[in-house]
């Protein structure tokens, strides 16, 4: 994505999204809620799991302060040794994970049991996803 903004926020409709990917190079092929929570719309792409995620809401509210930036993830390293990116809006401890029935490389963290308070995302899918474009480490 290089310098293109990873989150945007649209303060007319009150909407916001997170890219995963660059998104001139995949088709949207589906939009999907997160099951848990209608706030959360999962862009399902050609070739790619998920291009990105739409956010309304309250959980739009939240990332509207991060519109216009980019690599908002940071790279991690599971105990056994695989590569993971991760984006947190706080350093709040999850209380449920979950991920979507068809892509179960991607996980969103609340900090509620009812899913309600989005504060995160992990992204263990490695070979779908580049490091440039999710984080600034190279």
């Amino acid at each position: 994505m290089g310098n293109r903004a990873q989150v945007t926020y649209d303060r007319e409709v009150e909407m916001g999204y997170i890219y995963f990917c660059e998104p001139s190079l995949y088709k949207v092929t589906s939009t999907e809620e997160l099951p848990v929570n209608d706030d959360i719309m999962l862009d399902f792409g050609e070739g790619i799991p998920i291009v990105g995620i739409e956010l309304g809401g309250d959980t739009a509210r939240k990332v509207e302060t991060l519109a216009d930036k980019g690599h908002i993830f940071k790279k991690e390293v599971t105990g056994d040794g695989k590569t993971y990116y991760t984006f947190r809006l706080s350093d709040e401890r999850p209380r449920k994970s979950i991920f979507h029935p068809e892509v179960d490389s991607i996980v969103f963290h609340f900090s509620d049991t009812t899913c309600e308070d989005f504060i995160g995302i992990d992204i263990f899918d490695s070979d779908s996803y580049s490091e440039l474009d999710l984080t600034d480490q190279i």
